[in-house]
């Protein structure tokens, strides 16, 4: 069955992961086919050595990629940087996952049996029925107040409008790109669930492990700002 399902691309942008790299990526591959590619997206940011132990990786597993994007000048450019790699290489399905061990790769199969039905995207939620969230109360109510006011300016739907664990067709993907984001931290992850509002979506969930504590006050402003224009644009707002 794997054989024949289409080719999946994993976009893992990784920052100091030594000690956790080779665990994740077991996980990761044990649920990949033959044809499925992984791309580790490397920058600056990575200190440690786990740029080296993804290359060794590299060796044994020829599904892992490593890629090496000095250009980097912050997290979205870590993805996109990965999105177009996966394009690039003839990925139909695009999953995305956080490095840091936030997302269990037990729950890729989720997303495949969502794709198999035929959507577009494939949403990881942590506020529907089964999903979890393990970690800061802090940087929960903040993932779930954003969603509530993004849902709530947007005339959005999705539980959770936040997260980074989820699955595209290519179709969709080259949407984004072709869209861009305005922000430079991690609420790109919501103008894009915003944009996939016009798409065929579904949620499935995740189990969410938060392993940062702190979120800058100049995220959450540019968040604010953002959002705020985007709720112009609505109509009838």
């Amino acid at each position: 069955m794997w054989q024949e399902r289409k080719k999946l691309g994993i976009v893992l942008p990784l920052a100091n992961e030594e000690e956790t790299i080779d665990l994740l990526l077991d996980g990761i591959t044990s649920h990949l086919a033959r044809q499925d590619r992984v791309f580790c997206i490397l920058d600056h940011v990575s200190r440690d050595n786990t740029r080296d132990k993804v290359g060794i990786y590299c060796r044994k597993d020829e599904r892992v990629r490593l890629v090496w994007a000095p250009e980097d000048r912050n997290v979205v450019d870590a993805y996109f940087r990965g999105y177009i790699e996966a394009l690039d290489k003839g990925c139909e399905w695009i999953l995305e996952m956080d490095g840091g061990m936030s997302h269990d790769p037990r729950e890729i199969p989720l997303f495949l049996e969502a794709m198999e039905k035929g959507y577009d995207f494939a949403a990881g939620s942590r506020f529907i029925e089964n999903g979890g969230f393990s970690g800061s109360i802090r940087r929960k109510m903040l993932s779930f107040c954003g969603t509530l006011l993004t849902n709530l300016l947007l005339g959005t739907g999705m539980r959770d409008m936040t997260s980074g664990f989820e699955c595209f067709t290519r179709g969709a993907l080259e949407y984004v790109l072709q869209q861009g984001v305005q922000s430079k931290a991690h609420f790109f992850q919501t103008e894009i669930r915003v944009m996939m509002h016009r798409f065929h979506w579904v949620e499935v969930p995740i189990h969410y492990r938060c392993t940062c504590h702190r979120v800058a006050a100049s995220s959450v402003t540019e968040s604010l700002r953002i959002l705020w224009q985007l709720a112009g644009k609505v109509p009838g707002s």
